[in-house]
Order: C-alpha cells, then structure tokens, then sequence
C-alpha cells in the first residue's frame, strides 16, 4: 500500500531501511493512567483552561486570564488562486468583555484539534469505548527518572478526548528519541526498522526528507505503520503542549469599541494548521455564536498609540503582515476625523502581495492616501507578468527613505515572514542606507543595528 505525505508518494517504506544502523537511544515512560468508571460531562471538557494558575500561557499579561470570544463576522479578504499560489486569506471580528488594548497588539488564540483527527486517534489507538471516561496522569510505579513531574497542561481529571483535542500538539516535529520509543511499541518487523532505522545518525539523510522537509508527522507515521501501538500515558509525557497561536489586531479600538477586535489568518492549502483549522470549522459553525478563547499578550514597541501620532511612520508589509497596519491607519484616520484636520505625522507604507488582488482592503488603502492618512502608498507584485519586490520600491524611494528615517521623531516597522522575507527587507533598507549615506556594506549593518537599538527599527515577524 502506498501513502501520501505532503504530496509526495511513499510506495514502500523499506526504501527508507539501511542495512546497518543504530537506533537512537529511545525514551522512557514514566508516567501512567488510572482510569475511573465514570464519564465526563461534556460542559467540563475545557482542557488547558482547567489547569489553573500553575499553568502559564507565552508572553500572556500577567493581570489577565483567557477570555472567551465570540465569533460575530468572518469575510474572505482574498480569494485562493493556485495559478499564483495566492493563499485564502480570511477576517473575523471577535466579540467580548471589554478588552483594552491598541493598534499593533496582540492577542494569543487557543487552539484545539479537529474533532475528525481526535476520533481517528482514539480509534487507532483502541481508546473508543474508554474516550470519554475520567481518568488521572500519575507518576508510574517503576518510574525512575529523579524530579519526574507531571505535565502541568493536563488537567489533574480528564479524559483520553480531551486530552487529544485541547493538551498535546499531534503535528510537532518529531524528535529521534521518540521514533526511536515508537519502534518498540511497533510488531510489524518492517514498521519497527523503519522507525528505529529513521532515528539513527546514519538515517539522517533519510529523517531530513521525510521529517524535516516532507513534514511527516505524528498522524503520519501512525498511517505508515499499521501495527504501531503507543500507549496513552507515553504520548502524554512525550508529544508537546498544544500552543497558542499568536494573531495582531488588525483595526483600532476607535473603530469598532474595545468589546471587538479583529484579526486576519490565511489558509495553507492542502494541510492547513492546527489554529487555522480550529477557526476554519468554527466560522462554518450553523449554532452561533462559536466561540474562542484568547488573551491579551504582553505589549512591547510594535504598536501605535496616541504619542505616535505626530511622528512619522514608514510601515513595510508583505502579504498579511499588513494586519497590524490597518489598525493603525484606521486608528489615524479616526484621530484626524475627531480633529477634524490632518494629523501632523506622515505615514508611508510599503505592501508586498503576489497579485494585486492578494493587497488585504487595497481599496481601503487606495481611499486612505486619498484622504490623505497616508503621504505615500506604494504596492508591488511578485506572481505578475513584471514581478516587483518590496525591497525594489524602498530602492526607488531610497533618497526621500533615508531622509525621513533619520529624523528623530520617524519610526520604521516591519511586519512579514522572519525566516527570509524580514532578513531581505532588512538588506533592502542597508542598501538604502549604503547609496545615500555613502556606506559600505559593514557601516550600513551597523547603522542597522543602532536603529534598532534606538527603536527606529521595529520589527513584528513570524515563523
């Protein structure tokens, strides 16, 4: 039987057995499950939010606790196109208690796994009839690892269900030490080599492809090998934490009140992520309102308050890192609308998009410079019969650039991808730097870092 994995074909997984090979060293169990007779009530399947104080949530302000948020509005912003590879890109308006914040915040939405994947699991692992029912994580008898401790992202009552759906990531990159575990909780003999042979430093090669560039993951290797039976209590002690996901508002406060915020996602097709999915399902939802659970992470100098507002901003985006932009436009916009007269600071912005239908709100942008909340907009393309690119527009403009970067009250942000896109913006801005100020390459890095060390040089990135 062949199998799918990111759309490459694995027709046999014995290509992928050596001759010779040492597993790596595989993990312990050191925890257990002690079931109860009784059932869960649905109304308490609520998973990390059920864990308590002990339980801390990334970069979460300490003075507030997970909100549930109501689903009132989602609207696609950009259309799918596979010809230019352009992503759906959705919009949701999130509803509830007053929830202060400012246009560049951010807020940390909790995910949970699709109910279809959960039931497979449960179903593969001979979990079904007991899926429901309240058990408890303990340290094992024959436990010997000194200061072992439970996982504090499981509740101290709970069951296999939730647990599957609310706690453990089932899509985290596999690590050697656990292939090398799941081998020995595996019958089949070509199963077994397969996973002990991809944990070992001669596979590497091997493990590269299929974990590291494939994506192979825990659902994966469980559909590759049949026989492969781990048992509950490894998989709580051993597959990570179920995380948050981190999303900017994407509007002002001014806009719509502090009861609703928005925020901007987009779909990778066809393995969308665990979030995504989760607010996928949730905005197809027919019993309304659907709801999440978010909280308010911590502020840093990302963001446009009421002292920005006479300093200049030059604002670089590339496809939906213009979310936290439209908040401060929009936050601009109602500014000078009180004021009834031009705010003093200008803004510039900079979006990269693959066609010019992929620009989020280009119409909203295009009336924006009209009504002059923006001084200058310019947009670039990449999947077009003349591709342009961000750091081309910062190239063109590179005089007018650095002569208002340099002024004290000028801030420049970046909002995009921080694997390669915010490193080419970055290199865009040196070169600007090196034509204008008559620098060579070291002098314009320096000149960088100092910006960014004065705050001139703010970046919002992602993974």
């Amino acid at each position: 039987m062949s199998h799918h994995v990111e759309g490459v074909e694995i027709a046999d997984i014995e290509a992928f057995i050596l001759n010779e090979y040492i597993p790596a060293k595989p993990l312990d169990s050191n925890l257990q499950v002690d079931f109860t007779i009784r059932k869960q009530a649905k109304s308490e399947k609520c998973g990390q939010r059920r864990c308590g104080d002990i339980l801390k949530f990334p970069f979460a302000q300490t003075t507030r606790t997970l909100t549930a948020a109501s689903i009132k509005q989602s609207k696609v912003l950009v259309d799918a196109d596979k010809a230019t590879e352009t992503k759906r890109v959705v919009e949701i308006t999130l509803e509830s208690d007053d929830f202060d914040y400012e246009p560049g915040d951010t807020i940390g939405v909790l995910p949970s796994n699709a109910p279809a994947v959960v039931e497979q699991l449960l179903d593969r692992l001979g979990l079904i009839d007991q899926a429901d029912t309240i058990c408890q994580i303990k340290l094992s008898l024959k436990c010997a690892k000194k200061n072992a401790k439970l996982p504090a992202h499981i509740p101290d009552s709970t069951c296999p269900r939730e647990i599957f759906t609310n706690c453990l990531a089932l899509n985290g990159v596999l690590q050697k030490q656990f292939l090398s575990a799941l081998a020995g909780y595996t019958s089949v003999a070509k199963e077994r080599s397969f996973l002990a042979c991809l944990s070992s430093k001669q596979a590497t090669e091997h493990y590269n492809s299929l974990i590291l560039e494939r994506g192979l993951r825990f659902m994966d290797i469980l559909e590759l090998c049949g026989s492969c039976q781990p048992p509950l209590a490894f998989l709580v002690e051993h597959l990570p934490r179920l995380l948050p996901r981190p999303y900017s508002i994407a509007n002002s406060p001014l806009e719509t009140g502090t009861q609703e915020l928005r925020i901007i996602y987009s779909v990778q097709s066809p393995k969308a992520g665990v979030t995504t999915s989760m607010l996928e399902a949730k905005c197809q939802q027919q019993e309304q309102p659907a709801k999440v659970f978010i909280y308010p992470r911590l502020t840093n100098t990302f963001r446009y308050t009421e002292e920005d507002l006479c300093k200049n901003q030059i604002l670089i985006a590339v496809g939906t890192g213009l979310a936290p932009f439209l908040g401060f436009l929009a936050h601009k916009e109602h500014h000078q609308k009180q004021q009834k007269q031009p705010v003093k600071g200008e803004t510039w912005l900079y979006v990269g998009a693959k066609t010019p239908q992929a620009v989020l709100k280009r119409n909203k942008l295009l009336a924006w410079e009209q009504a002059s909340v923006l001084q200058r907009l310019r947009m670039c393309h990449s999947r077009v019969e003349s591709p342009t690119y961000v750091q081309q527009l910062l190239q063109d403009d590179a005089e007018e650039l650095v002569k208002l970067l340099l002024k004290p009250d000028t801030v420049l942000y970046v909002c995009a991808d921080g694997a390669k896109i915010s490193t080419s913006i970055a290199s865009g801005v040196g070169l600007c730097l090196q034509k204008v100020l008559h620098l060579d390459e070291t002098e314009a890095t320096q000149q960088l870092k100092e910006l960014r060390q004065q705050a001139k040089y703010r970046e919002d990135l992602w993974l």
